[in-house]
């Protein structure tokens, strides 16, 4: 047994902007990269889902954000996030969630994708992941 905590030797950052409408869990295929694993893996302390586009006031629908874990060839449903439907304005934040885990961790050759349910999302919705790589 180690007697020193390990720590992740480099920050592990990742995102992508969800598009098309997912229809099917099982084999998704909206889904995109947002990290892959490191050579010793990744472990993922928080995943943000934030409205964002060029204009300064985004407005969401209600929907979910799917997130999946890919061993390389298959996909594994993980988590679903909740989106709110917000209309952002001078006074009001875009849509914005923060979801965050103390053990998620990514094997080497896996990664974390995501996609989205709603029509009305497609475009809008970046995901973001943050970690650390060991």
């Amino acid at each position: 047994m180690a007697v020193d905590p390990t720590f992740a030797a480099v920050a592990a950052l990742g995102a992508a902007t969800v598009t098309g409408t997912e229809t099917n869990l099982s084999v998704p295929t909206q889904a995109v990269n947002i990290l892959t694993a490191g050579a010793s893996g990744t472990k993922i302390e928080e995943v943000v889902v934030h409205a964002m586009t060029t204009t300064l006031t985004p407005t969401t629908v209600a929907g979910l954000v799917y997130l999946f874990l890919h061993d390389g060839t298959n996909f594994h449903l993980f988590d679903v996030i909740s989106v709110s439907a917000v209309t952002a304005s001078t006074t009001v934040a875009p849509f914005r969630t923060v979801k965050q885990y103390q053990n998620f961790w990514l094997k080497q050759g896996w990664s974390l994708r995501a996609s989205q349910s709603i029509a009305g999302n497609a475009g809008l919705l970046k995901v973001e992941a943050f970690g650390g790589d060991f």
